[in-house]
């Protein structure tokens, strides 16, 4: 029952409802992230005590640095250290230097091959001093040396690169898919003893999956990254399709109620294709370039039980999910592990903590975000306010634009130029305008939308503050 040193707890009895929030017993199991000898869990401690590790993000404690999961150039997925981008000062790639896009004293530079989207790390630089500045630089793309390439305006930070690191010392990982039903957890470890749950996957789909609330409020597991159908292969608006360069085995599609469901992807349509703006259905232009498919019959997604820790004196809970693993014919418990009921009754179910923390106090999921140099939890329902104006459009007003119907409703907004968070409120009262250069047209919100009034300005201290550290400094 034990697969790559991982001794996962689970839990067989009292079930979680697929609905609200039940409290939870912090005494019972659950997977624990560890440290490893060398790579460090990345936390957040908040201000009641409530510390939420994060699986993205660790601490090396050889180089001293933050680093992160990232594809290396020997195929091994490993630790590269979070830099910014070592690019090349010449057509031959033989002269690396350091843009300093976000990182005001940095310690590395990672050169990334763009080919792949910039994902793929293929060297690791300690930064060396202040460099004068290039006007262009050279990438290495698909292993060719591609270029030049204007730098970005604002762009002003160059440094000259030091000795470079052994690519192959980054400490690799290791990942475990442990499932024994449609929902696997993936498992992340190290050989150094590192070890944390790195996301959910649909099995069944052969996709990730993200645990999302639902209309009815209950918990499903949304396939990730299926492109959205926004476009109609019928005069009625009825059909929706997908564009893309080739079928996507999944679709998106947004429902009235806000939410969304997921669909298969069946054949290719031609144009014309369609588009719907409130309750008019009125000819589109074809995407440039793409393709368009049918988006077929909706695919019934696997629920998630949601209970919350029971910690007494503290404002945040810990969010736990109850994956339900139910072992049925066929499904295995994956390499090395054995989930099934009758080898350990305990494995009968198995619970993870989200990434979301329940705020008792605001009685909304949050997650950390930075405000003002400050990490915070803030609500996960929470927009943009959006610049409009009242007759005339001389006296500017600041309201939130959001859907009618939306599956988390935005209870606040944010601004900036000043910084400003604020409540959301009831339909703005109209008519309210916008700048179209320099004509004032009315304004009403694009379609299936509508523009709420914001209240004053909050104290963003009401969101409880955490600071972010690597488990070595405790």
């Amino acid at each position: 029952m034990i697969a790559r040193g991982i001794a996962l707890a689970v839990i067989a009895a009292g079930a979680l409802g697929g609905c609200g929030d039940d409290l939870h017993p912090a005494s019972q199991a659950l997977f624990t992230a560890r440290s490893g000898a060398r790579l460090a869990l990345q936390k957040y401690r908040y201000d009641d005590g409530t510390e939420l590790a994060v699986s993205t993000e660790f601490y090396d404690g050889g180089l001293h640095t933050r680093c992160a999961a990232q594809p290396w150039r020997d195929g091994a997925v490993r630790c590269v250290p979070v830099a910014d981008d070592a690019e090349y000062a010449d057509a031959a790639c033989t002269m690396p230097i350091g843009l300093g896009r976000s990182i005001a004293k940095p310690s590395y530079f990672v050169a990334p091959d763009s080919a792949a989207g910039g994902a793929v790390a293929t060297r690791v630089f300690r930064a060396g001093a202040a460099a004068p500045p290039i006007t262009a630089y050279y990438t290495l793309a698909g292993g060719a040396c591609t270029g030049p390439i204007a730098v970005p305006a604002g762009l002003t930070s160059f440094f000259a690169v030091g000795d470079e690191l052994d690519g192959g010392a980054l400490v690799a990982f290791h990942d475990t898919e442990f499932a024994a039903g449609r929902i696997g957890v993936v498992i992340r470890e190290t050989d150094d003893g590192l070890r944390v749950a790195a996301g959910l996957r649909d099995r069944q789909l052969g996709a990730a999956c993200a645990a999302t609330p639902e209309a009815d409020g209950s918990v499903a597991c949304e396939p990730a990254g299926a492109p959205a159908a926004t476009l109609f292969g019928d005069p009625g608006c009825n059909q929706p399709v997908v564009a893309a360069a080739a079928a996507p085995p999944i679709a998106r599609l947004a429902e009235p109620s806000g939410c969304a469901s997921y669909h298969r992807v069946g054949a290719e349509l031609p144009p014309p294709v369609y588009r719907r703006t409130g309750d008019a259905c009125s000819p589109a232009d074809a995407p440039a370039g793409g393709r368009m498919f049918a988006v077929g019959p909706a695919i019934d997604l696997p629920a998630i039980g949601r209970a919350l820790e029971d910690a007494p004196g503290r404002r945040l809970q810990r969010v736990i999910l109850d994956l339900g693993i139910d072992p049925g014919p066929g499904l295995g418990a994956g390499p090395g592990l054995d989930a099934s009921p009758a080898a350990d009754p305990l494995a009968a179910r198995l619970r993870v903590f989200d990434d979301r923390l329940f705020d008792t106090v605001l009685g909304a999921d949050c997650r950390p975000r930075s405000v003002r140099g400050v990490i915070r939890c803030i609500p996960v329902a929470i927009t943009n306010a959006t610049l409009v104006f009242a007759a005339g459009c001389t006296s500017p007003v600041l309201v939130a634009e959001v859907p009618q119907h939306a599956c988390e409703p935005p209870a606040y907004a944010l601004s900036n130029r000043p910084f400003t968070i604020r409540p959301v409120g009831d339909r703005a009262p109209g008519p309210l305008f916008r700048l179209d250069g320099a004509t004032c047209t009315p304004y009403a919100g694009a379609p299936g939308n509508e523009l709420r009034a914001l209240g004053a300005p909050i104290d963003p201290a009401i969101f409880l503050g955490a600071i972010y550290y690597g488990e070595r400094s405790l």
